[in-house]
């Protein structure tokens, strides 16, 4: 979390277990295509415990190997896994949802995002040394990876269109199924992103994935609907 190593520790301890939860509702459901997204609140958990070891890092004075491996992880979400497990997520859903075509059409937007996300992280992998975490002047961490050289990886991260197509895989997957607590899940996190971009753009990493790790304890309420957990009590 983008406050201090103490908060994301406790972020943590609270959105793994929730994230359990979230996935046991989806299993006794027998609604397998639930599960991707069920699971969504245990990763933020994982996400904010390595930003808690981050912060112990700088806090400590730059304690290495952990600031830098701390950051590789928490970059790894941020910059991979979300791009990659939401729209995978999404298509899940829509195998019980939804029309054949839109089931095709969201599971080729998860094989390029899944391309796209690993281009994206690979050169920060290949060069950990560009990654210059700090505690930026409003007290929020910053991930600063300016000395990165790679084209791919700056137009995604500096350039509005580029921004606009990371958000873009994460934000439309969500909004496209028919589940309309998904659409609204999926709303909320660009309404977050929205929100980061005008307040907190400097460290919008850190801050965006707080609001999202937020968000994600809705993702128990989603799988515990009625209409989700009936099917379970018809199969009784």
């Amino acid at each position: 979390m983008c406050f201090s190593a103490s908060a994301s520790f406790t972020a943590s301890a609270v959105l793994m277990p929730l994230g359990l939860y979230s996935l046991h509702l989806a299993s006794k459901a027998e609604q397998p295509g639930y599960k991707p997204l069920a699971l969504v609140p245990f990763f933020f958990g994982v996400q904010q415990f390595v930003e808690g070891l981050e912060w112990t890092g700088i806090v400590g004075g730059k304690i290495e190997p952990l600031t830098s491996l701390a950051g590789l992880g928490f970059l790894f979400f941020a910059y991979c896994f979300w791009m990659i497990w939401i729209p995978w997520s999404a298509w899940s859903i829509s195998r019980t949802t939804d029309s054949v075509g839109l089931q095709r059409r969201l599971k080729w937007v998860a094989i390029v995002a899944t391309v796209l996300g690993i281009f994206f992280y690979v050169p920060l992998l290949l060069n950990p040394p560009a990654l210059q975490p700090s505690v930026f002047s409003n007290g929020r961490l910053m991930y600063d990876v300016s000395n990165l050289q790679s084209i791919f990886h700056n137009f995604v991260n500096t350039e509005p269109v580029g921004e606009l197509v990371y958000w873009g895989f994460i934000v439309l997957p969500l909004v496209a199924v028919s589940d309309r607590a998904v659409k609204l899940f999926g709303v909320l996190i660009f309404v977050s992103i929205f929100l980061t971009w005008i307040t907190y753009s400097a460290t919008f990493n850190s801050v965006w994935c707080f609001y999202c790790a937020v968000l994600s304890i809705m993702v128990v309420w989603i799988v515990n609907r009625p209409q989700v957990q009936r099917s379970q009590v018809q199969r009784s």
